[in-house]
Parts: C-alpha cells; structure tokens; sequence
C-alpha cells in the first residue's frame, strides 16, 4: 500500500486543535502546538495560510478566534474566507488530545515532500546545459540539505546550566592536557594571537595583490598536514597546481624559488628538492587548481576529500574569483550568498576555513596610517558580518622593515579572542613566512639565512 505525502485529516486535527485551546485559553498548549509545526508542513495553501495568521494575532498577543483571524486576514485563498472555514475546524475537530500524532504525521509527510521536490529538481538539472561536474554538485547539495529534515527529537533549546556546566568540563580538560586545542598554524605568535584555529569556523585572511595571503594559507595548510599528522585542500582558483607546487618545494626544503623558476640550480640545491619530496611523500595535502569553482562544487570535493581521506582545513584563494551558484541582483549580493555557503560548510565539515580576499586600494591613500582596516575589505559589509575572524597581511614596503620582509599580521575582527597583532617575517626566496623571536627558531629557520633578523630585534630592544 502506498504512502499518501500529505493528510488532510492531520492538517485540519493541528489547527482544530490550536483553535479549540485556544478558546479555552489554554496559551501555555496554543504556544506548545505552535513551536512543534510550520507553514512549510503543510501541504494545503489554505492550511498554511491559516497557520500564518495564527501565529500573527498569537505573536501580536490578541485573542485567537475566528473574528480575530478574519479581522486580521479576511481571505485565507481566492474566495475561501477566514471566518467560515475558522468556524468550521473549531466545530469539527471534537478533541484537541492527540495533536502531538497529527503533528507527528505532518512533518514526516513535510520531509517526504522535500525528498520527492529535491529528486525532480535533480531530474530537471539534468536536461539543462550545465557540465557533467556542475551537476553532480548541485545533486550533492540537494540531498545533503535533507539530511537534517528527518530529525525532529529533541527541543530546539537549552537551558544555560547545562551549557555552562559543559563548558566547566571542557575548561578542566583543556587545563589538563585532555582537549584538543586549536590547529596550529606554525607560526608561534600567530598561534598565540588566534588561540589556534577554531573547528566550524571562517577566517578571512585578506591583503593587497602581492602581500603574501596566498603563500601564508598555503604554508597554515602545509603545516597541517606536513608537520603534523592533518589533511588539509587547497582551492586554488587564481594560481595553477605546478606554482604552488614549486612554492612547496622552495618553502620546505629551503630552495630558493628564483632558482627553480630558471633552473640554474646548485650542488647545495638538490638534496634539498629531495628532501622536501621526502617530507611530502605520504602526507594529505590536497590541491584543486579548476577554474571557476562555485560554492557547491568547493563543497562536493571537500565532503569527497573527507569521505575519503578525513579533512582538517581547508583554504580557498580567492573570494573574489568565486561565481554565485545563483546570480545575484549585484555582486555584493552574490559575495554575501559565497561567504554565507563557506561558513555553512565550515559548520557542516566541523574544521576551520581560510578564505582569502582581496583589499581596495584606500589604504594606500590614507595619510599617516596605512595599515588595512576591515572596511578596506571589498564588498566589506558581506564579509565582515559573516568571518569568525579577519586576519590582515601588511608589509609596508617604504619601510626598511618592510623592505627586509617583517610583515604585520592585524586581528581586526575575532569571536573567539581579542583582535591585536604580531610580526612574521616573509622568506619571499623561501616562499615561506617564519617567526621572527629567536626563541621560536627552527632548524631549518637557523640553516637559512635571515639578514634582517638580528637589526629587527636590536631595533626592538
């Protein structure tokens, strides 16, 4: 026997029931009934309607009757009036008792219809001219956005005690060692300043063209997953696969990136080349270098890598180069619909995500101090709103500091911590950033040469 996707007899029990209380003025169940259905979980339009102008005289504190709802909406559809068909369910529903079966019933019908609507829109996108990829992406996210339709347990609320007394228990486990701690990006001071990176969270890492955003998420990700024991992906939507590749070597064995541009390479050169390979071999570092990459299919190969490899972090260079799945009625527009569906994704993939983007040129043009503000971002407003946190790559090179590499990092914006700065220097020979205190020195940081470091800690002093 097949399964109907919809019930009338449900539907009217539902509102039968909240009229009856109603005029009992019983509030304490009208709000119970309320909190527990939506106009979505109905089927019929005359059904939802009345639905709606219920929960706006309920909303609005006035009485809820059938006057009153015919006051407020005198046509629930084209020539069905409020009053008579309110009247009618008060009359007819005999018994307001089992409201939480009828309930029941309509969103599981709700989430049947949800299924049967995603599966003929994935038929429909199938006719239309769109890549093979395209459309695999946007079946993908159909499907996955019912995959929390079926879970109606639990209530959508808690009580602050419980909240804070799993917080107690989180501090005490941190306190001893027993929680893990944000990812490390590598870099000591940048460690302390972020408090590590968050899991479930967005954080725009934002520059001029040429500031270093690029080669400072690639080498976040490389520590992830080369240093330490992570995977981490790359969305690189502006630079090819064979440059970042090329970065790496350079950044992990200490070769200098002029030279394997123009392969005038040293004796001193290949061991190196060998053994930043050797330090790659095996590790999870992914790279997508396709152009074009909407958000769905940013989230399709990130649930693959995922799926298939586990997933710690995720960078993607850039924002600005990120079409809307959907056109958009400007491009601030389109920008607050991508950083929107990256922060969903962060949410969904429980890591952290670093989105780079792009500042105006005001800085550039403000006397006195040049250090990028949050509103340099472009489209700012968009952006700004959604990040957990905004992380600001300055490097002033009219400056002797600038020119010898020392670059600030600026928090201008976090949730998790108070925003501030700290200073790194950029190995642009290197493709690397390192830190610049001498108590945070590595090996392969003393082995090559820092010219700047030790006038930058004198000038400090």
């Amino acid at each position: 026997m097949s399964r109907e996707l919809y019930s009338l007899e449900a539907e009217q029990g539902v509102l039968g029931a909240i009229m009856l209380e109603a005029v009992r003025k019983n509030d304490a169940l009208v709000e119970e009934i309320l909190a527990a259905v939506q106009p979505i979980h109905f089927h019929y339009d005359h059904h939802a309607a009345l639905l709606e102008v219920i929960q706006e005289c309920h909303g609005a504190g006035m009485p809820v009757d059938a006057i009153t709802l015919s006051i407020t909406r005198p046509y629930l559809v084209e020539d069905l009036r409020t009053l008579d068909y309110a009247v009618e369910l008060t009359q007819n529903v005999p018994s307001s008792a089992n409201w939480r079966a009828y309930a029941k019933v309509l969103a599981e019908r709700a989430v049947l219809r949800s299924v049967v609507a995603a599966a003929e829109a994935i038929k429909q996108s199938t006719t239309e001219d769109k890549d093979i990829p395209e459309i695999v992406a946007g079946a993908q996210m159909a499907l996955a956005d019912l995959r929390d339709l079926g879970d109606t347990d639990g209530p959508d609320f808690k009580r602050l005690d419980e909240i804070m007394l799993r917080n107690v228990d989180l501090i005490d486990d941190r306190l001893n060692g027993r929680a893990p701690r944000g990812l490390s990006t590598g870099l000591a001071d940048l460690d302390t300043l972020l408090r590590g990176l968050r899991p479930r969270t967005m954080t725009v890492i934002a520059g001029l063209p040429g500031s270093g955003k690029t080669l400072l998420a690639l080498q976040v990700c490389q520590h992830v997953a080369v240093k330490g024991t992570g995977t981490g992906l790359v969305f690189s939507l502006e630079m090819p696969e064979e440059e970042l590749g090329q970065r790496a070597l350079a950044s992990l064995g200490a070769v200098d990136v002029g030279r394997l541009d123009s392969g005038d390479l040293t004796d001193d050169d290949w061991p190196r080349l060998t053994s930043a390979v050797a330090q790659a071999v095996g590790k999870n570092l992914f790279i997508s270098d396709v152009a074009g990459l909407t958000p769905a299919r940013i989230r399709s190969i990130a649930r693959t890598v995922q799926r298939k490899h586990g997933l710690d972090i995720i960078a993607i260079d850039y924002l600005g180069l990120i079409p809307g799945d959907r056109q958009g009625r400007s491009r601030s527009e389109e920008i607050g619909k991508i950083t929107k569906a990256i922060v969903r994704l962060a949410k969904e993939l429980g890591i952290p995500i670093l989105l780079l983007a792009q500042l105006n040129r005001e800085s550039t043009k403000r006397a006195g101090n040049k250090r990028p503000q949050s509103s340099d971002l472009r489209d700012s407003g968009e952006i700004e709103a959604d990040a957990h946190a905004i992380l600001m790559v300055h490097r002033d090179m009219e400056s002797d500091r600038g020119k010898a590499g020392i670059t600030e990092l600026l928090l201008t914006k976090c949730r998790h911590a108070p925003p501030g700065e700290c200073v790194v220097q950029a190995q642009g020979n290197f493709a690397r950033f390192v830190n610049v205190l001498p108590q945070h020195h590595e090996q392969d940081e003393i082995e090559a040469s820092r010219p700047y470091q030790a006038r930058y800690q004198r000038g400090a002093a």
